[in-house]
């Protein structure tokens, strides 16, 4: 679906957005708005009275509000943590949605989402419409729709609302939205209907500009999750109750402030973990998980007959039970994350209601999972291509030789009981093993933000796919080039053992997904005498799927590279799948995706993702010029058993290598030059971000490395547009029916 542009107020730490996130629904944010819990003294009157008398226009009235709630001397805890967590900038951000001139937004916002405090009107029925509201933050919220007109709205309230001043500040309120021109539903959601364990009941109105259109709120979900699923492992001494919290929490005279160990939590507020007001966590004494340092400050105490601890829910805990994944930022002090989860709206509950909204247009997130993940060329893909998807799990060692006895630790590592903890295992003897970094890793963890870095995994030969069976859609990745030890195929699966062809084929087998893309060097079909390729074969056969293969040339799919790779794309059942066709005219020349043609930062993909070169050219720094000792070891045409005359400005760039940065003969590597010449000081060898382009990697793709690693990771790396072209037939196949998303 297109881009959504989105506003919001009382926005809090952007339970919409995180909704956005999960669903893979790409947005740009128009404005946010948040005081973070501060009042000014000023009045509302005295305020436009003071902008209108020295004539300020909308961007100085912002800046006289913000001064104004800079003077409270108080910070905006609210805006830090919204800042730190979603792309947004200061000229996006109001303190006061009084003062928000909605006619400049007006049809420019596809969904507006808010709430307001509850309060009651100073006139009962529809009298005057929306000025029946005035002096209230609903009339504000109900301004900014009649002024702003998006194409749906959501609004939320606390219970309450319903019953409000008998039932008079809901028939108000129901009244306006609709004498707005909308469409509207409500209804009253839990969070335990939708995947969370909390009882937290919030009124949801949606209102559609579209009067014609019909809205269903979404169905509830079967609960499989309860608190203890969102525990963290190792928590701080500081949560632990002393003596008298303990006293407290278990005092039946105090039940309906404090509960311990229930499955579903109380609703989460903003004083929760205050005066041991809220949810806690009973833990049976444990010398091993309860250190010293716990023991000093916590209080061991009976509880229902058993002798333990007691201790508060963390902040994380909380964030995460209102829906918010870990790789949502904690900026702000503990009591300000415990009140920010606790004033929240919870995530689940607005996915369901968005995934209802838009549910003609959202397509069932692919689930994929990589190994020899590299920098995450189908990922990439998928971003570029602008397809919902989720990252099951990632795996590479960054090329790092590790050595230890294989089967040794396969068995203690398949032994343990959940992923999380095998994964952890095996980096601890990465640790032990060997000093080098996996760099690899690091990149690719900066690209891809919403992956859970709980599953990204360092050695496919420790890694257990029967953990992950039925869970992955797509599956993707390659093996080194391995000759067999039994010629033929006599014993299936068992014939590659020992290589790591055999363990790609054994998550194959282990993880049982719809479809899976393998990649390899060209040569594997003649390798050994055909032999490897023939028992690849036999044995994707025998797991029960059905393949297509072909090389593929990077030239023939939009990139300017001459980089020829099998690729074998493996369907569980009987799909109608075709090779990508070839390109027959190819775009752009290698001079195209230099920085000189298309400056940093303008070498970007449209909406159906194809490439979109901006002509403001750029300049390269020195550095990649070469200098006279290498200008003319790298103009060599070679000795007499191997010679390849040097060519510059290519139009097609020669396959890009890992080792690349060390600057091979031009007749072997890829050089640039501007002046028209190959003279000493006009030729330059390619920058990283270059070499990035030529993989179809748009500048968007952090690079958070050395350039020599980065060099390495882009030649070890699969063309992104042939990534592309593969995925675009594999959604004609059908494989990925379009469908609604569950709650999983």
């Amino acid at each position: 679906m297109k881009k959504l542009r989105i506003a919001t107020v009382f926005s809090g730490i952007g339970a919409f957005e995180q909704a956005l996130k999960k669903l893979n629904i790409d947005y740009d944010i128009m404005f946010a708005c948040d005081n973070g819990e501060r009042e000014i003294s000023q009045s509302h009157e005295e305020i436009k009275e003071f902008c209108s008398r020295n004539g300020f226009d909308d961007d100085q009235t912002r800046e006289y509000i913000k001064l104004l709630y800079s003077s409270t001397k108080k910070l905006n805890m609210m805006k830090k943590s919204y800042f730190a967590n979603y792309d947004i900038t200061e000229d996006k951000w109001y303190e006061d949605i009084r003062f928000i001139n909605g006619k400049k937004y007006n049809n420019q916002i596809d969904i507006f989402v808010g709430g307001s405090p509850c309060q009651s009107f100073s006139i009962i029925g529809k009298r005057a419409g929306l000025s029946d509201t005035r002096g209230t933050l609903f009339y504000e919220y109900a301004r900014l729709i009649s002024e702003i007109q998006p194409q749906v709205f959501i609004y939320e309230n606390v219970l309450g609302m319903l019953s409000h001043d008998h039932g008079n500040t809901w028939k108000v309120i129901r009244e306006v939205l609709e004498s707005l021109g909308y469409s509207l539903s409500y209804k009253v959601l839990n969070a335990n209907e939708y995947g969370i364990p909390q009882d937290r009941k919030r009124l949801f109105v949606v209102g559609f500009k579209d009067l014609n259109r019909h809205f269903d709120f979404p169905r509830p979900v079967e609960l499989t999750k309860t608190l203890f699923d969102y525990l963290e492992e190792s928590v701080e001494p500081k949560y632990y109750l002393g003596k008298k919290g303990f006293e407290f929490v278990t005092n039946p005279k105090y039940k309906n402030r404090a509960k311990v160990n229930r499955k579903i939590i109380q609703t989460q507020k903003a004083n929760q973990q205050f005066n041991w007001n809220g949810d806690f966590v009973f833990e049976k004494l444990d010398y091993e998980k309860h250190n010293d340092e716990i023991l000093k400050r916590a209080y061991i105490g009976e509880y229902k007959g058993e002798r333990g601890v007691i201790r508060q829910l963390t902040h994380r805990e909380c964030m995460r039970l209102m829906g918010f994944p870990d790789s949502y930022q904690i900026v702000v002090p503990n009591v300000w994350a415990y009140r920010q989860a606790g004033n929240s709206i919870v995530v689940n509950v607005l996915e369901a209601i968005v995934r209802e909204i838009y549910k003609d247009e959202l397509r069932k997130p692919i689930r994929l999972a990589t190994v020899f993940s590299g920098i995450g060329s189908i990922e990439f893909a998928l971003k570029r291509l602008r397809i919902p998807h989720s990252i099951v799990f990632a795996c590479d060692n960054g090329e790092r030789d590790v050595d230890y006895d294989v089967d040794f630790e396969k068995n203690k590592v398949f032994n343990l009981c959940d992923p999380i903890e095998k994964r952890k295992y095996v980096d601890e003897l990465y640790e032990k093993k060997t000093s080098s970094k996996n760099y690899v890793k690091q990149t690719y963890l900066a690209n891809y933000k919403e992956f859970d870095p709980n599953y990204y995994f360092q050695d496919i030969k420790l890694l257990d796919g029967r953990d992950f069976a039925g869970k992955v859609d797509l599956f993707v990745g390659g093996s080194p080039c391995q000759s067999f030890s039994s010629v033929g195929f006599q014993q299936g699966l068992e014939d590659a053992r020992g290589t790591l062809f055999y363990e790609f084929a054994r998550l194959v087998k282990e993880i049982q997904p719809k479809v899976f893309i393998y990649e390899n060097v060209r040569n594997l079909l003649n390798h050994d005498h055909g032999k490897t390729w023939e028992i690849i074969k036999k044995i994707f056969e025998s797991l029960g799927y059905k393949y297509k293969y072909a090389i593929l040339n990077a030239s023939n799919y939009n990139i300017p590279q001459t980089r020829r790779r099998l690729f074998v794309v493996g369907f569980k059942g009987d799909y109608d799948f075709n090779m990508p066709p070839i390109i027959e005219e190819l775009r752009y020349k290698m001079k195209d995706f230099s920085i000189n043609s298309c400056a940093e930062g303008h070498f970007t993909s449209n909406e159906n993702g194809d490439l979109e070169l901006g002509n403001i050219g750029g300049s390269v720094d020195e550095k990649y010029i070469l200098s006279p000792k290498i200008y003319a070891y790298v103009m060599k045409g070679g000795t007499k058993t191997f010679y390849q005359r040097p060519e510059i400005n290519k139009d097609i760039a020669r396959t890009l290598l890992k080792t690349m940065g060390n600057r091979h003969r031009a007749g072997i590597d890829n050089y640039l030059s501007f002046d028209g010449t190959e003279n000493l000081g006009s030729v330059r060898m390619l920058t990283e971000r270059e070499c990035l382009r030529l993989m179809g990697y748009t500048d968007d793709f952090q690079i958070v490395v050395s350039g020599s690693q980065i060099y390495k990771q882009a030649g070890n790396s699969i063309v992104v547009d042939v990534m592309m072209a593969i995925v675009k037939e594999i959604i004609k196949s059908g494989v990925f029916e379009t469908e609604e998303t569950n709650n999983d």
